[in-house]
């Protein structure tokens, strides 16, 4: 009786424990549509192959003041996916953002996922604030929006490196893990 009695106990703890914990959900744009990254686990130090194999992830920023904490709201009315988001070594500048992925599950050929394939390196980019001021902002939901906005300016030059590529975006070197689920789900 007393064995039951501490195994109910350990299963009741055990349970309330799993419901605690909720895996983290981060909303990402994909082609115009909204899937979710379950638990994502950040990799800084990802092998040369795994890095190379990584599809992008572009991690939108939004300038706030510094040391801004609170939710934040555009004058188009528009809140960041992440609004904010603490994500570990991501510095204070660029926690109010948006994901977009080059592709998702389901995406592509007859079903199949296209571009799509996890893991992700990580690229930020930071809005122009000229653009977050206007009533009419739309957020970039698309790698197609990524590169039009880039052309037009609506991206602030952050990457100082005089050999980069893109003076929009800087590659942290990190790599993302994690499942997607599609809207539909």
């Amino acid at each position: 009786m007393i064995c039951a009695l501490v195994l109910a106990i350990e299963l009741l703890a055990t349970a309330a424990v799993a419901r605690a914990d909720k895996p983290p959900i981060d909303q990402v744009y994909v082609d115009g549509q909204t899937y979710y990254m379950i638990a994502p686990h950040m990799i800084t130090d990802p092998s040369l192959n795994l890095f190379a194999q990584s599809q992008e992830l572009y991690l939108l920023a939004y300038p706030t003041p510094p040391g801004t904490t609170a939710p934040i709201t555009l004058a188009s009315g528009y809140q960041p996916q992440c609004n904010p988001c603490m994500h570990p070594g991501l510095p204070l500048a660029f926690v109010h953002h948006d994901h977009v992925l080059t592709g998702a599950p389901g995406l592509g050929t007859n079903g199949t996922a296209g571009q799509f394939k996890g893991p992700w390196k990580v690229i930020v980019l930071m809005y122009n604030p000229s653009v977050l001021s206007d009533p009419h902002f739309v957020p970039v939901t698309s790698v197609t929006a990524l590169d039009e906005a880039e052309a037009k300016g609506e991206f602030l030059p952050i990457n100082t490196d005089p050999n980069a590529t893109n003076p929009y975006e800087v590659v942290t070197g990190n790599v993302l893990i994690c499942p997607l689920v599609s809207p539909h789900a």
